[in-house]
């Protein structure tokens, strides 16, 4: 399809080479949250306001290809959530779903109170775990989200998965000593290895990312193996998702889902191996008016695998003409 419009926009080029977008620290409440920003002025772009929300044992760093190419169309807030990235824990290392929610409603109100704010909601996108945080936000806060997003949103996935298995041993970095001495020397001693593992877990081809990109991804590691609080932050979101999924059969989801009033985009990639893409109808059956979008070459984190496949999606989603050939799914 090609757009000739005098209104249609160019998104800026992919580029794998470019240092990660900056970021500073913000009171949130009881939150000190680390946010990286795409663009400084909320008002000077045509589609507004986004806000990343990255997935399980992610980062604010698991956006940068998306929130640079989106940079001409919308102005990004990438947060970390609590626990996560550069981001301090909560209080009482309280990582519940509910923890999370608040401090993303807590960053939303903060953005919409700013002079030139998000009149009207942001853009709100979420992938994995901070999609499902996403989806409870957009269900309770409608006044605060503009549109929805949700990159393989951890829904209630029970079905036996042998690659899963491998997040097992999560829960073992909440043994006193043991687990968080482990932690500390796979990110200290073998940071190479353990981002790579990651990488393999959740992208099917993860050299798509190139070397600096992975660069990045390992220095964070180093980063996160001198927090004392990362272990934990781990084992207790992960522990926490999966009590949500069990809970009620995980009806509380599926509740919720259906309570969802704002505009809703759920992309997949069709080789998702961690939250399986047979459930990625469900999803879109429960929110009201949601569309699906299916990527066949991409796991578990689009944004990351296929970036201007996704801001394409994006963009239509939001109402936002580019010029151009749109990528082929």
């Amino acid at each position: 399809m090609t757009v000739a419009d005098a209104s249609a926009i160019d998104l800026a080029p992919l580029d794998r080479t470019t240092d990660p977008s900056p970021g500073t620290y913000q009171q949130v409440g009881d939150f000190r949250l680390f946010v990286r920003r795409t663009g400084a002025d909320d008002g000077a772009r045509p589609g507004g306001t986004a806000v990343y929300v990255h997935g399980l044992g992610g980062s604010s760093l698991n956006w940068t290809d998306l929130g640079q190419i989106l940079d001409p169309v919308v102005a990004g807030h990438v947060i970390d959530l609590p626990g996560f990235g550069y981001s301090d824990p909560p209080s009482g290392g309280d990582y519940s779903l509910r923890t999370q929610m608040r401090a993303v409603i807590g960053y939303l109100e903060h953005v919409q109170a700013r002079p030139g704010g998000a009149v009207g909601g942001v853009h709100l996108i979420g992938n994995s775990l901070g999609g499902v945080v996403c989806a409870r936000v957009a269900q309770e806060r409608p006044d605060l989200v503009r549109t929805l997003t949700l990159i393989s949103p951890a829904y209630p996935d029970m079905r036996p998965r042998l690659r899963r298995l491998s997040f097992l041993p999560l829960g073992l970095a909440k043994i006193p000593t043991a687990g968080p001495a482990a932690f500390r020397y796979l990110g200290s001693r073998r940071p190479e290895l353990q981002v790579m593992q990651t990488l393999r877990e959740i992208m099917v081809t993860p050299e798509r990312l190139g070397a600096v990109r992975i660069r990045q991804a390992v220095e964070h590691a180093v980063d996160r193996s001198a927090m004392a609080w990362a272990a934990d932050a781990l084992a207790s979101s992960f522990a926490t998702l999966v009590a949500s999924w069990a809970w009620n059969g995980g009806r509380d989801h599926w509740s919720r889902a259906r309570r969802i009033g704002v505009p809703a985009l759920v992309l997949w990639g069709s080789q998702d191996l961690l939250v399986s893409a047979e459930i990625a109808p469900k999803v879109v059956r429960m929110i009201p008016g949601a569309r699906l979008v299916m990527f066949s070459d991409a796991g578990h984190v689009s944004q990351m695998e296929m970036p201007e496949e996704t801001a394409h999606e994006i963009c239509r989603h939001i109402g936002i003409r580019l010029r151009g050939k749109v990528p082929d799914l």
